[in-house]
C-alpha cells in the first residue's frame, strides 16, 4: 500500500468543520464562476454576443480558442503571483478584475473586442479557480483533499445545470447587456466576501489541517513554520522532474478527453437523429449525473487512494469514448454514453489536484502548479484539432473518438507510472 493510500484510509467523513466548509464553499463558488464565465456558459455568450452585434457566429467561435490561451499564462503568473503573496490577495484581485472584465462585454460591439474581453476573462479565472480554490483545498485538507475537491467541483457541475438558464432569464427580463453586468457584479461581490473570509491556511483561523485536532502551540507551530518556509522546487527543477511530465500529460489527457466528450455532446446526440430540445435536456442530465461523479470520485479518492482511482476513472471514460464511437448507435447506446460521459464529467476537477498534492505535498502545491497547469493546458487546446481531423478523415464520430480511445489509453498509462510518494513537503 502507497503512503498515500495508507493515509486515505478512514478519511472519507466529511467532517470539515464549519470553518473548512467554508473553505469548501467558496472554493465551489470559484468553479461555478469559471464554468459560467469559461467553458458552459460560451455555448450562449458566443451566439447571443454575435447575433446582438450582427456578427458571423463562427467567426466570434473562432477566436475563443486562441483566448482561452491566455488562460495558459493566467495559470503561470497567478501562481507566482499567490506564492509570493496570498491566496486571499489573488481572490481579491482576480475577481474585481473578472468580474469587471465580464461586465465589459456589454460595452464592446467588435470581434476583436470580444477577443480582448474573453482573453482577459480568461486570464483572471485560472486566477481565482485553478490557483486559489485548488490551492485552498490543498492547504486545508492535506489529507482529506479528494473529499474535499469531490464537494468543491459540484460548483462546476452545478454551472452547467443551472448558469446559461439563469444568464438567459436575466437577458430577458433586462437585456444581454445587463445580464453581463449583474453576472459581474455577483463574481466582484462575492470576491470582496471572499478577502474577508477565507484564509490561505486553517493555522491562520486557529484550526487545524483536515480539522484535525490539535493543541494551540502545535497549531502555532504549524503557522510559524508556513510563514517561514521557502519551496526548493523552483521551475526548472519542476520541468526537469519526471512526476510533473506524467502528471501533466496523463491529466492533461483526461481533460481532453473531457473536453471532447462535453463539447460534442449536443451535437453527437443530434447527428444521431435526436431533436435539439431532447439533446439540449441531456446536457443538464449529464450536469446532474457529475454531481454525482464529482462525490464519487472524492470519496474514491479518499477510500482506495488518487492513483488507483485515476486509473480506473481512464478506463470509466474509455467505455464512454467506444460507447460515442459507435455507429448508427440506438437509443440504449446514447443513454448509456450520457450517463458514462455524465459521471466522468464530474472526476477530472478533483483527480488532477488532488494528485499534485499527494505528490508535492501540501506546502509545494501551489509551486508544482506554476508548471503542471500550463503542460495540461497546452494538450487540452488539441481537443478540438483531433475531434476536427477525425471527423473529417475518419468517418465523422466514430473516427475522431477512436483517436482520442486511443489517446485515453495513453494517458491511463501514464497515470498508472505515477509514483505518487510525496517529494515535496507534506
Amino acid at each position: 500500500m502507497s503512503n498515500q493510500t495508507a493515509m486515505a484510509t478512514n478519511t472519507t467523513k466529511s467532517n470539515f468543520g464549519t470553518k473548512g466548509w467554508l473553505m469548501i464553499v467558496f472554493a465551489g463558488l470559484m468553479f461555478y464562476f469559471y464554468s459560467g464565465f469559461c467553458t458552459d456558459g460560451l455555448n450562449i455568450i458566443v451566439i447571443n454576443f454575435a447575433m446582438s452585434n450582427h456578427l458571423e457566429v463562427p467567426q466570434v467561435l473562432a477566436i475563443t480558442t486562441p483566448a482561452a490561451w491566455f488562460g495558459i499564462i493566467g495559470s503561470i503568473f497567478w501562481a507566482v503571483f499567490a506564492d509570493k503573496k496570498s491566496l486571499r490577495l489573488t481572490l481579491l484581485v482576480t475577481s474585481v478584475i473578472g468580474g469587471i472584465s465580464f461586465m465589459l462585454y456589454s460595452f464592446v460591439h467588435t470581434i476583436t473586442g470580444f477577443f480582448i474581453i474573453t482573453s482577459l476573462v480568461n486570464f483572471m479565472g485560472m486566477g481565482f479557480t485553478f490557483t486559489v480554490a485548488n490551492s485552498l483545498m490543498a492547504k486545508w485538507f492535506p489529507i482529506k483533499k479528494g473529499l474535499a475537491l469531490g464537494w468543491a467541483t459540484m460548483g462546476q457541475n452545478m454551472a452547467s445545470a443551472t448558469f446559461i438558464p439563469l444568464f438567459l432569464l436575466i437577458m430577458h427580463k433586462l437585456s444581454l447587456g445587463g445580464s453581463f453586468v449583474i453576472w459581474g457584479i455577483i463574481l466582484m461581490v462575492v470576491g470582496i466576501l471572499g478577502w474577508f473570509i477565507i484564509r490561505d491556511t486553517p493555522e491562520e483561523l486557529g484550526c487545524a489541517p483536515d480539522n484535525g485536532q490539535f493543541t494551540k502551540e502545535e497549531i502555532e507551530a504549524n503557522f510559524r513554520e508556513i510563514q517561514d518556509y521557502k519551496s526548493p522546487w523552483t521551475p526548472v527543477k519542476l520541468i526537469a522532474n519526471k512526476q510533473t511530465w506524467l502528471i501533466g500529460l496523463g491529466y492533461g489527457i483526461y481533460i481532453l478527453v473531457t473536453v471532447a466528450l462535453v463539447s460534442q455532446l449536443i451535437p453527437r446526440l443530434m447527428a444521431s437523429g435526436w431533436p435539439i430540445e431532447k439533446a439540449t435536456a441531456m446536457m443538464s442530465v449529464a450536469a446532474v449525473l457529475g454531481l454525482f461523479g464529482s462525490y464519487g470520485t472524492g470519496w474514491m479518492d479518499q477510500k482506495i487512494g488518487t492513483k488507483i482511482t485515476s486509473v480506473l476513472y481512464g478506463v470509466w471514460y474509455l467505455i464512454a469514448l467506444v460507447l460515442c464511437a459507435i455507429p448508427n448507435p440506438s437509443d440504449m447506446i446514447l443513454y448509456a454514453s450520457i450517463f458514462f460521459t455524465g459521471v466522468g464529467i464530474g472526476g477530472i476537477g478533483n483527480l488532477f489536484p488532488s494528485m499534485a498534492a499527494t505528490v508535492f505535498g501540501r506546502y509545494d502545491f501551489i509551486r508544482s502548479m506554476a508548471v503542471l497547469n500550463p503542460i495540461t493546458g497546452v494538450v487540452r487546446s488539441f481537443a478540438f484539432v483531433i475531434i476536427a481531423v477525425g471527423m473529417v478523415r475518419l468517418g465523422g464520430y466514430s473516427g475522431a473518438y477512436g483517436i482520442i480511445a486511443a489517446l485515453d489509453i495513453i494517458g491511463i498509462f501514464l497515470v498508472s507510472r505515477i509514483d505518487d510518494a510525496c517529494i515535496g513537503k507534506h
